[in-house]
């Protein structure tokens, strides 16, 4: 039986304030959050062997609904790669085993690393690397 959970790892919609707050080690992006999609994973690893990995990239920079509706928007670039996920995060316990934990958090932040170095090359080939 197909499945599909949409996890958003940033957990909120980028700022500048918001990156700033949070000091996040990711030009692009926020610090992701790893809680929710450990906790999906420990619940039901195994119906999942891998994830899509979907990045939108505005390359004009932010953008509203309204922007969107009114034809404003030129460009975005969507990414979609398919992940393979762990055997070892499948089952894990995010919240009691400090090892699982920092080894899961390790490896969504190489995924963030990635998707970083994603939208830096995405924005410089569209000529706006702010």
């Amino acid at each position: 039986m197909p499945v599909s959970i949409i996890n958003f790892l940033e957990g909120t919609r980028f700022t500048a304030k918001k990156h700033a707050q949070q000091n996040s080690p990711y030009r692009y992006l926020l610090r992701p959050r790893a809680g929710g999609i450990a906790f999906v994973l420990a619940a039901m690893g195994e119906m999942f062997d891998s994830m899509l990995n979907v990045t939108i990239i505005y390359p004009k920079g932010r953008t509203t609904f309204w922007d969107f509706l009114s034809g404003r928007m030129s460009r975005i670039i969507v990414h979609v790669e398919q992940v393979a996920i762990p055997q070892k995060f499948l089952n894990g316990d995010y919240m009691n085993d400090s090892l699982y934990r920092e080894e899961f958090q390790a490896w969504v932040r190489e995924l963030w690393s990635s998707k970083d170095a994603l939208i830096e090359r995405a924005m410089q080939e569209s000529g706006d690397n702010s």
